[in-house]
């Protein structure tokens, strides 16, 4: 059986929209609970995933820059050398980026959330205080 992962795609990086939207994956939010992982305590690292684990294995030349957003934090600021940012919102077209995707096994994920959280133990749920 093979380890769930969380799936980045490479034109996440062109539209405001990425990422899910910046919110944080379904399929984490699963994992977490099935491990006892409170992920209440921990952000959903969308930045640091794509710097470690997209942006070196794209196949374009590809500047990124951090986004102050409710919507995706982590966008492409150049493809080889051009300007892409009007492409964020549709106002451009985007260009191709490959690979499609990458695959990040559940396991990294967390580590990554913990390094950003300055945690070396996953925080786990607390059981409920009993009814008196």
């Amino acid at each position: 059986m093979t380890e769930p992962s969380v799936t980045l795609f490479s034109d996440g990086l062109l539209s405001k929209w990425g990422f899910n939207d910046g919110d944080t994956p379904e399929q984490w939010l699963d994992w977490c609970e099935t491990q006892g992982i409170d992920h209440t305590v921990l952000d959903f690292p969308w930045a640091a995933l794509v710097r470690q684990h997209l942006v070196p294995v794209i196949e374009q030349d590809v500047a990124v820059v951090d986004i102050e957003t409710i919507h995706n934090p982590i966008r492409a600021e150049t493809v080889n050398g051009t300007d892409v940012t009007e492409a964020w919102a549709g106002r451009a077209p985007a260009p191709a980026l490959t690979p499609e995707h990458v695959e990040v096994p559940m396991t990294e994920v967390l580590r990554v959330a913990l390094a950003a959280a300055g945690l070396t133990e996953p925080p786990r749920f607390t059981p409920p205080l009993p009814l008196t």
